[in-house]
């Protein structure tokens, strides 16, 4: 029998678990890894089964030309059908459509230097002379087009600085220098305000592959440096929130086919937590997964203790974050977005608030660990409007909702499941998370959906609160106004018809209750209050906290004003850093590491408890 290639390095990982074991170390409080060598293990593991898996995988004609070019890279690099990853690339050169954008400049410009001398001279000098005239004024609307085409920018000067010129009129030389330089300002600003295009589980993956493509082949050791450290903050804030293979919490960029899903089709990125992390199966057979050729061929490993942090989950804990102000056209001033996870083993609740993302924003939400997928429940106002999106772009009042429903034909469905809403306002403690809403007379969607999945086991309603039982948990969902159950194929979606509206959702594990009775029967003691006219709910939860929330108003818990002036980047058990600072601490158990980007330095250090 013919041994994988990924066989050594898992039977590695099989022998320093059987070792952990047999040492008596505590797995759980280590989450999946025991020990560096465990993680790296593994993690090589994964890359090595992705490596194989995917290149034996095909590209059909008509279906995304991306996964054309990615594929070919892999088939190439790899010799698993090397002659067909060439031809793939080759055709993909002389294609005249699509035109080059941030995706296509990005991917061929690695391939460049990841293949080297596997590529003919002649289809180099193909690409070369392609990139150069892709590189236009252009650089796109969101962070990940713009980082795409600087990363591909800087590592065509570098690697040809003699030219030719490129389409924008600048040399190669010095579309290197603009392109590092804004690398370096959107690191700067992303490690000191917080990420703009944040958490997203559609288009995060963009930015890691960007990030290892510079740690990996740029010459400034400055630059490279960087590029290192962020990419540890982004894996080390995603494995915060990284439950058995799902990305909790509320997302910004978010589709409105994934959203609804938890272990399969929830995005391209997502499937990228599970090749670091581990703790669940990789899918190579999803829409999109051929992105995880390129990260399995940088194989880029962050800190071990990372994998711990995301597997590691013993106890509750809470994740708050800040992410940057809001930009566009139409914006004086735009609030950041304030972050609030809350992390269990067997669930999480997670919400945002503040100013919007552009489009595809996902403000919040409970998610839980089931075999079943839609394993989630929260509400949203499906809001439409020229006045909302005519701040983010570049376009006119008339013209506006048909660009955006050219591009996104859901976003017209009155009962759509993505897209936050100006209408709508969050607050969170810990398991409890109130929404409220204030819909005005000329909202073109005045309702609230709420999606209940079928993989709810139980569901009973009395006094105003929708008492359920899935898997592992309990929850509770409460409604100021009742609302109308519409069955759908996979939920039930209850639609609140009022212009002032509050819900408010608790969570607890099951196991924490006597049994699904005792806890309805707790839950249905308790009263909470909506004041319509001051639009303020109040709630006092199963664990005995007090929560005072007013739309666009005061946030109080137990007697204490949240102060948002005063929120950190990152606040948690492992992960921290204070707004503006540019120093990111991560922490597991005894080991510390201090990300310092004002020096560039990384510091290692031993904690010893008191």
């Amino acid at each position: 029998m013919k041994i994988p290639a990924a066989f050594p390095s898992l039977l590695g990982s099989v022998l320093a678990l059987a070792a952990a074991l047999a040492n008596g170390t505590p797995l759980r409080a280590q989450g999946l890894y025991p020990d560096d060598a465990a993680y790296r293990a593994q993690f090589q593991a994964r890359c090595a089964e992705t490596r194989v898996t995917m290149a034996r995988q095909t590209w059909q004609p008509g279906t995304d030309s991306r996964k054309r070019i990615y594929l070919g890279v892999l088939k190439v690099a790899t010799g698993v059908d090397a002659a067909t990853g060439l031809r793939y690339l080759e055709e993909a050169v002389v294609d005249p459509g699509p035109f080059w954008g941030s995706f296509e400049t990005y991917a061929f410009m690695d391939a460049v230097l990841r293949l080297g001398p596997k590529l003919p001279a002649q289809l180099v000098e193909k690409i070369r002379l392609r990139l150069a005239a892709s590189f236009t004024t252009d650089f796109g609307f969101t962070d990940n087009h713009m980082l795409q085409f600087r990363t591909a920018r800087y590592l065509f000067g570098q690697t040809w600085p003699e030219g030719p010129a490129l389409a924008d009129g600048s040399t190669p030389v010095r579309s290197q220098q603009d392109a590092a330089a804004w690398i370096e300002r959107w690191m700067d600003s992303t490690v000191a305000q917080g990420m703009y295009e944040y958490d997203s589980p559609n288009y995060h993956h963009l930015y890691l592959l960007c990030l290892a493509s510079i740690h990996e082949y740029a010459r400034d050791e400055g630059l490279r440096k960087k590029a290192w450290m962020v990419l540890q903050v982004l894996l080390a804030e995603w494995a915060t929130e990284y439950l058995e293979g799902a990305w909790v919490g509320a997302h910004s960029r978010e589709k409105y086919d994934q959203v609804l899903h938890t272990r399969e089709h929830t995005g391209a990125a997502t499937q990228f937590g599970r090749l670091f992390f581990g703790g669940a199966p990789l899918r190579h057979d999803l829409a999109e997964n051929y992105y995880l050729t390129l990260a399995a061929l940088q194989a880029f490993e962050c800190l071990p203790m990372i994998g711990r942090i995301a597997t590691d989950r013993t106890r509750p804990y809470v994740l708050r974050e800040l992410k940057a102000p809001r930009r566009g056209p139409g914006i004086a001033y735009g609030e950041p977005t304030w972050k609030y996870t809350y992390v269990a083993p067997g669930f999480s609740v997670g919400s945002s608030w503040g100013d919007l993302t552009d489009v595809e924003n996902h403000r919040w939400d409970l998610t839980w660990v089931s075999p079943k997928d839609g394993a989630t429940c929260f509400f949203i106002n499906p809001s439409y409007s020229a006045r909302q999106l005519i701040r983010y772009f570049p376009s006119t009042i008339d013209l506006i909702l048909p660009d955006i429903v050219r591009q996104r034909p859901y976003y017209a469905d009155p009962n759509k499941w993505i897209e936050g809403s100006p209408h709508e306002d969050v607050f969170q403690h810990e398991n409890t998370v109130i929404a409220l809403y204030d819909l005005p007379p000329d909202a073109a969607r005045p309702h609230v959906n709420g999606f209940f999945p079928h993989v709810i086991a139980e569901r009973r309603e009395a006094e105003g609160w929708i008492l359920a039982r899935a898997d592992g948990i309990f929850f509770a969902v409460w409604t100021s106004v009742p609302g109308t159950w519409h069955g759908e194929q996979d939920h039930d979606r209850l639609t609140l018809q009022h212009p002032k509206a509050a819900v408010i959702l608790e969570a607890v594990p099951a196991r924490e209750e006597k049994d699904f009775d005792a806890f309805c029967a707790r839950v249905l003691q308790l009263r909470p209050a909506f004041d319509e006219r001051t639009l303020t709910a109040a709630y006092t939860n199963t664990r005995g906290h007090r929560i005072q929330f007013t739309h666009r108003g005061a946030r109080i818990v137990d007697s204490v004003a949240a102060r948002l002036d005063q929120w950190p980047l990152f606040e948690g058990p492992w992960m921290n850093a204070r707004r503006n600072t540019g120093v990111i601490t991560l922490q597991y158990g005894p080991e510390r590491v201090v990300l310092d980007f004002n020096s560039a330095t990384v510091q290692h250090k031993t904690v010893i408890a008191p």
